[in-house]
């Protein structure tokens, strides 16, 4: 029996990552499991402090503190820290049991994308301060998992991290539960957004593309913003308070013809695998890594992030050509299927666990 202990930062699309992780780890026989969750809403009165409100360092200290309780309670086999945020204040505890480091994103990477985050990077002295605590966790950790070659790329030519110390692992997404409609109906053409920051998600940018697609379209819009609507000639329908992996949501991937993300600021886009598992051709933007999801011109199109007139191109292609439109759907669920499977994903972090467990114990008898 393997005795693992799993910290799972909450904030954004990581719930969701969190939540797969956590059912698969819990129907795995051979695996005693610990989760922490790392909830950005939790604060105590002295975090609000100037200085102690920084992200890094209340996510970093509450996954010490939660590894030490559990630790002194008994021995861990392996820890799995999602994300490196979290990992910042670990590295004793690192240095003494194995540990996996997950990202979506190195901190060089999302300074690459932070502007639509409305962050920037800070002083240089600052930065560089940063970039050796970083690599401090880095160097401490048994083995790096990040979510795409964008960030496996930055951790080795940024922060020096060996090639054989990384392990590209997409998070996933449930297959059993987002899977391809029928898609058997006449009428418009049924574009699905899902982004809970419409602004940043480029949802500006789609409104603005709408007005030139005609009267055969509608748009289905998933976020928890509010959303300027005026007649653009196009129906919009606003769903908000969906949960992920909801009925709600899942029916309105199924019941769609494209999904379209035209984001400004974006790691990876996790709508995308959900909407690639759900057969649908993608329009997304050429930020992050979502290259590595949507391939230009084979399982949709990306285009230039803030460009509503390349995006109306675009549209326009898919929405006038069905074939295309089930072409590129099929390349896509292929692909998902392939790379993007949470349970098999899932099952290949247990696995390094357990070759991190077995090496450490090995380390532990020649010693």
């Amino acid at each position: 029996m393997h005795d693992f202990v799993f910290v799972l930062e909450q904030t954004l699309g990581h719930a969701a990552h969190s939540k797969n992780l956590e059912h698969v780890v819990r129907a795995d026989p051979e695996v005693d499991a610990t989760f922490v969750h790392l909830d950005f809403e939790r604060r105590n009165a002295w975090e609000k402090m100037p200085g102690l409100g920084n992200w890094s360092f209340r996510a970093s200290l509450m996954a010490r503190r939660a590894l030490k309780r559990r630790l002194a309670a008994r021995r861990a086999h392996s820890i799995f820290i999602h994300t490196q945020v979290a990992a910042l204040l670990a590295t004793g505890i690192m240095r003494r049991v194995p540990t996996i480091v997950s990202m979506d994103a190195t901190p060089i990477n999302f300074d690459s994308v932070g502007s639509a985050y409305s962050h920037s990077a800070s002083h240089p002295a600052s930065e560089a301060v940063k970039r050796v605590v970083n690599r401090r966790a880095f160097t401490a950790a048994a083995a790096l998992v990040t979510w795409s070659r964008w960030a496996a790329d930055s951790l080795r030519e940024d922060y020096g991290v060996p090639d054989e110390k990384i392990h590209i692992i997409p998070p996933g997404v449930d297959t059993s539960l987002f899977s391809p409609g029928t898609r058997e109906r006449h009428g418009p053409v049924r574009l699905l957004f899902v982004g809970g920051d419409f602004e940043r998600k480029g949802g500006l940018d789609l409104l603005q593309a709408l007005a030139g697609l005609g009267g055969n379209v509608e748009l289905d819009v998933v976020t928890g913003d509010d959303v300027p609507l005026s007649d653009r000639g196009v129906p919009v329908r606003v769903h908000r308070g969906l949960r992920p992996q909801s009925a709600e949501l899942v029916r309105l991937f199924r019941e769609a013809d494209i999904f379209v993300l035209p984001t400004r600021g974006e790691c990876l886009g996790q709508a995308i695998a959900e909407a690639m598992a759900s057969g649908l051709p993608v329009i997304a933007t050429s930020v992050g890594a979502i290259a590595e999801l949507v391939r230009d011109g084979e399982t949709g199109f990306v285009v230039p992030p803030g460009s509503p007139a390349r995006l109306a191109q675009a549209l326009s292609t898919l929405i006038a050509n069905p074939r295309l439109r089930a072409a590129m759907g099929k390349a896509g669920l292929d692909l998902a299927r392939r790379d993007h499977d949470m349970s098999r994903n899932n099952r290949s972090i247990l696995a390094l666990m357990g070759d991190l467990t077995r090496a450490g114990d090995f380390a532990m008898s020649v010693t």
